[in-house]
């Protein structure tokens, strides 16, 4: 459980087993230990007893993020970095096994161990005075996929080949440090912004098997992503991984899981014996898979030598898939121009959408800027005329010589006698 599924109005909504008592994340549908479905229940995180301390005088514990089947979460400071990080702490009844304590200090060593930016970072880790183990992560920003799946349904196969892509490349860093997660499901993978994510919680379903509170093979909070040999109770390995990451493939694709029963058991068993459906039977019209479906179909094999071998083949093939997979259809213009009215009545264009109300705008705006510039090009063109012509005027009225106006004018000479120009005197203005 993470802090983008927890409500952080008091009480907060959980789940709880009404046999052992147990509470779990608002996702749980059945109790590990007991093997029943959970009902509602509440959590008053106001009631926390570790709120206020400082553990190892390192830590201020700030508030609980969220409570699952392992233990509670915290946001912290670092009292001498002044930096938040998130603080997990066993849960008190599972702590009274000492061995279980030891095993969540050493899987808290592995997972540390992974260094990858797809898997979350552990910074360190200890013992609270009453002996409960602890470790210290980073805290995440973002939404769950599981978030995301609730509040925006199907992802679409380019993303969800990228999302799954990304949790290949981790898993397989951390199964090369011979971790093993058992317990993938969306709640666990935190979708922190752009193209990154975090895989939290590794190793859970491991330290929970090894007690003796609960049946062997049995993951606490969930059954519908564990694989075949994991529902039976057989050793796993890796490809248990692949089978996990298969559902949640099939859950991004679809909205749903692949198996549902109204039992524990009753989904277990179409783990182990029932074929799993076919994501295009269940994708919403028009969606378009192409090699992703043979891929899904690969990865929930019931035998685990008939899946991917690895992580790293599994990613491969969704590389592959990401480069053949069809283009999306394209979407139509919007219309921009009014459709006229038919004459004589029949049916009424549809109304304007708000880009044809954009676009009509940007049309009148670019006429009005036109016939704004043909009046201002008329208006200087009219005024060079005039003063073309007034100017024309002046110099002609200048330059003509001065006659006297009481003389009468004088007249042409005969064309047979020529006469001899006299010099007058030129007027300069």
């Amino acid at each position: 459980m993470t802090a983008a599924d927890t409500v952080r109005d008091l009480p907060a909504p959980a789940k709880g087993c009404p046999e052992c008592g147990a509470r779990f994340g608002v996702e749980a549908a059945f109790c590990p230990f007991c093997g029943i479905a959970l009902v509602a229940s509440t959590w008053d995180k106001a009631l926390d007893p570790l709120i206020g301390v400082i553990v190892d005088d390192r830590y201020e514990v700030i508030e609980p993020l969220g409570e699952g089947g392992m233990g509670t979460v915290y946001k912290v400071r670092h009292v001498t970095l002044n930096r938040m990080f998130a603080l997990k702490v066993l849960r008190r009844d599972l702590a009274d096994d000492p061995a279980l304590s030891q095993r969540f200090i050493q899987e808290a060593r592995a997972t540390a161990a992974i260094k990858h930016p797809s898997v979350v970072s552990i910074n360190d880790f200890g013992v609270l005075p009453d002996g409960i183990p602890y470790f210290v992560m980073e805290l995440l920003v973002g939404e769950t996929l599981s978030g995301r799946l609730r509040g925006r349904g199907p992802v679409p196969p380019g993303e969800a080949i990228a999302i799954a892509k990304r949790i290949a490349e981790g898993l397989s860093a951390s199964h090369a440090a011979n971790v093993i997660h058992r317990d993938l499901k969306p709640e666990n993978v935190f979708l922190v912004g752009g193209s990154e994510l975090r895989i939290v919680d590794f190793g859970a379903a491991k330290i929970i098997g090894a007690s003796k509170l609960t049946r062997p093979g049995v993951v606490f909070g969930t059954p519908y992503y564990m694989s075949p040999e994991q529902a039976s109770g057989q050793p796993i390995d890796a490809r248990a991984d692949v089978y996990s990451l298969g559902v949640l493939l099939f859950e991004m694709l679809t909205g749903r899981v692949p198996f549902e029963a109204d039992t524990y058991m009753g989904v277990l068993t179409k783990h182990i014996f029932t074929a799993p459906p076919k994501p295009s039977e269940r994708v919403a019209p028009g969606t378009m898979l192409g090699p992703l479906e043979a891929i899904v179909i690969r990865a929930l094999e019931k035998d685990p030598a008939a899946r991917y071998a690895s992580m790293d083949e599994l990613a491969k093939a969704l590389d592959a898939a990401a480069r053949s997979l069809p283009a999306p259809a394209p979407v139509p213009a919007n219309r921009t121009v009014p459709l006229p009215r038919p004459a004589g009545g029949g049916v009424a264009p549809a109304p304007f959408s708000t880009a044809d109300r954009i676009a009509q705008s940007v049309t009148k705006r670019v006429a009005e800027e036109a016939s704004r510039k043909r009046r201002l090009f008329g208006t200087v063109a009219v005024a060079a005329a005039i003063t073309t012509v007034v100017g024309a005027g002046v110099v002609s009225a200048v330059t003509r010589r001065p006659q006297d106006p009481a003389a009468p004018p004088a007249p042409p000479p005969p064309a047979s006698t020529p006469v001899a120009s006299t010099p007058v005197a030129s007027v300069t203005p």
